[in-house]
Parts: structure tokens; C-alpha cells; sequence
């Protein structure tokens, strides 16, 4: 009897999200009861799926056009060693996962190579770098897409893609009432929670960190009573998030709760979020917590992207309503005193709170339900069975 051997799959997750989204993924393979080897790039929860690492999400996760520069060499040797292991190793298919400018490069090489491509989480080429479409529809077999709006954005463009839903349904925990949530961290369930999520990059963290340590301040002036608490990310070891929670003013400090994770167990129990834009934010709408999105990256890469990004927001609340549900704060906009005026009203006034909860409710309803990371197994089955 000949053995059959499993196939081979090499994913790649560049950034920490595309690490929580990939393991997801690979773990509904395993309910599917496929024998599958995976390799390739990722972080410690991909790992602990059972990736073999070729090197680590911490190496990669670099946001902005400008900030990327300094890492481009450490950038540029990770991709190496991946084009390698694509000519070596030669997998049976290439899984990407969002990070378009390092993952397309490969998209490229695997197609190249006569080697088949899924793109998961395509790029946004509806917002920005529409050219990103034509390399998409040449290199990669399937495209699969998270949101309805951006499968007929592909198709009207005459390219096939999968719309799966976000698999962050499958992720988020059930959501414990507010009360019992906030007592699980130790907190009085009586009292208002203000979670504070500045990013998962260093670089993101660095620049809003600061902003949003004074914007608690000024709202612990308004809510003496208000508790506040940061989940840092996998992504941010403490000894970085420490000279930023020493240099924040005193009263937040004092009342400040860190957490390591636990990051969605915190969005579901707070009243009110200050996010940066990225997953976080996704996170709390789909939970239903009222929030506040803020962005401020380098003078250079803000001034380059104003001029190329068509979008007219960046939290996906606010594009799936076609307007601002969720306040936006942009780049100089991103003030202590602007987002605490932002936030107090979603936290004082149950009018503000009621509506954008309401206004996220409507926003999630057209995005379908859980099981997004089943049906890219099945997309992946179909195309190892070609």
C-alpha cells in the first residue's frame, strides 16, 4: 500500500492580526480532518496551531509608508528566506494573508513558479492602489474578501472573488454581561470603563499612546469615578510600554489597569473605547461598544497616503454605514482635548450611547454570521483537490 503524503501548505501572516486570523484558520482545518503540513510565517498563535515557523510575525509587523524604510532590511531578509522555501520546498499551495506590500512580492514569485496562490484578506484596492487588482487576478487563484462591498467591487472589475464573512465571529468569546465582565478583571461592575487600545505596532503605540493617556485624564476630570485599562498586545512586550505608562499623568497611572491580552474580554466589558484604527476597532464593533477611532502615523507617509487613498473613512463602522457613525480622528485632528470630547458624550449622555449602538447594530447586520475560517478551509480543500 502506497502512503499518501499530506499536502504541503505554506501560510503566511505577516502582521498580528493576520497571526489570530491564520490560526483560526488552521484550526477549522483540523475540525475538517485534514492532514495538512503547514509552514511559513507567523506568530505564537499560529505556532501553537502547529505552523512550522520560518520566521516570526514579530520581524515584520511594520505599518506606515515612511516607517517601513528602517525595517526594510530585516523586511527584505524574511521575504528572502520565504522565496527560498517556496524554490525548495515548492508547497502545494501559498495561503497569504492581508500585508499586501510583503505579501504580493510573493504572490508573484509562487506564480512564477507555477505554484497556486489563495490571497486571504485581500488588499483594500477599492480604497487605494487599484493596481493591486491586476497582480491579484494574475497571480492568485482565488481572492477571498471579508465584506460584501468588496466582493462587487472585484467582480464589476471583471475578477472573481469569495466573500467569507469576518472571522472575527468566530474569535470574539461570548459576551459576558457588562457587569460580570468588569468584575472579572477585579473591577467594580457599578462603574464606567474606558478601554484604551493604542495599537498593536510600535510605531502606531508610540505616537498615540501619549494622546491617549491625557484624553483619560482630562475625561477623569469630567468621571472621577471612571476606570480605565489597557490589554497590551502579544506584539508589545512590556519593557516598550513602559517608559509611555510611566511619562502618563499621574491619576492614570495610578488608575490605569494593564492587562497582557485579553483585549476582547475588555472591549466587551467597557462602556466606551479610544482604538486605533485596525482591529481593534473591528473587534468593538462587532461587539457593540461605542468607540472612538484614531490614527496619526508620519508626517510623510499621512501627507503621500491623503493623496492616493480614496476612502472617505477608515473604521469599517463608518464605511459599511456610508457615514460617520463612529467619530474619526485623523493624524493632527488626534488631540487629548479632541478625543475627550469625542468620548464623553459615549459615555454621559444615553441618547449618543443608545444611537451608535443602534448605528453599529445596522453597520454588522448585512456581513453574514460566524464560520468564515470553515469556508476558507473549503476554498483551500477545493483548490489542493485541482
Amino acid at each position: 500500500m502506497i502512503r499518501q503524503i499530506p499536502p504541503k501548505v505554506m501560510l503566511v501572516a505577516a502582521e498580528n492580526s493576520g497571526d489570530i486570523h491564520g490560526a483560526a484558520l488552521v484550526q477549522a482545518v483540523r475540525r475538517k480532518g485534514f492532514d495538512w503540513r503547514f509552514f511559513g510565517l507567523g506568530g505564537d498563535r499560529l505556532a501553537e496551531a502547529g505552523l512550522r515557523l520560518l520566521g516570526h510575525v514579530n520581524e515584520t509587523a511594520v505599518m506606515g509608508l515612511v516607517e517601513v524604510l528602517g525595517s526594510l532590511g530585516r523586511l527584505l531578509a524574511v521575504r528572502n528566506r520565504l522565496r527560498r522555501a517556496l524554490e525548495l520546498e515548492r508547497p502545494d499551495l501559498l495561503v497569504l494573508i492581508d500585508a499586501p506590500d510583503f505579501n504580493l512580492p510573493l504572490a508573484r514569485h509562487a506564480h512564477s513558479l507555477g505554484l497556486p496562490v489563495v490571497y486571504y484578506i485581500c488588499p483594500a484596492v477599492w480604497a487605494w492602489r487599484s493596481s493591486r487588482l491586476k497582480t491579484l487576478a494574475v497571480c492568485a487563484r482565488r481572492r477571498v474578501v471579508l465584506f460584501p462591498f468588496e466582493k462587487r467591487f472585484y467582480e464589476a472589475r471583471g475578477v472573481s472573488a469569495d466573500w467569507v464573512g469576518h472571522p472575527i465571529l468566530d474569535e470574539l468569546p461570548p459576551k459576558a454581561p457588562a457587569p460580570l465582565a468588569k468584575a472579572a478583571f477585579g473591577l467594580d461592575p457599578l462603574k464606567p470603563l474606558a478601554a484604551l487600545l493604542p495599537g498593536s505596532r510600535r510605531q502606531v503605540l508610540a505616537r498615540l499612546a501619549p494622546v491617549f493617556f491625557k484624553a483619560a485624564d482630562r475625561l477623569l476630570d469630567m468621571a472621577p469615578d471612571l476606570a480605565l485599562a489597557l490589554p497590551r498586545a502579544e506584539t508589545i512586550d512590556h519593557g516598550f510600554l513602559e517608559p509611555f505608562l510611566a511619562r502618563a499623568p499621574t491619576r492614570v497611572r495610578q488608575r490605569l489597569l494593564v492587562t497582557s491580552g485579553r483585549s476582547q474580554e475588555l472591549l466587551g466589558a467597557a462602556d466606551l473605547v479610544l482604538a486605533a484604527s485596525g482591529t481593534a476597532s473591528v473587534e468593538a464593533m462587532f461587539l457593540g461598544t461605542p468607540q472612538v477611532v484614531a490614527y496619526k502615523g508620519h508626517p510623510l507617509s499621512w501627507a503621500i497616503a491623503r493623496r492616493l487613498v480614496k476612502a472617505p473613512f477608515v473604521s469599517i463602522a463608518n464605511l459599511l454605514a456610508g457615514r460617520e457613525i463612529v467619530p474619526e480622528l485623523l493624524q493632527d485632528r488626534v488631540t487629548p482635548e479632541a478625543l475627550a470630547t469625542a468620548a464623553w458624550p459615549l459615555l454621559a449622555d444615553p441618547a449618543s450611547v443608545a444611537r451608535i449602538r443602534e448605528d453599529l447594530a445596522e453597520a454588522r447586520s448585512g456581513l453574514g454570521g460566524p464560520g468564515a475560517s470553515a469556508r476558507v478551509a473549503n476554498i483551500l480543500a477545493e483548490e489542493l483537490e485541482r
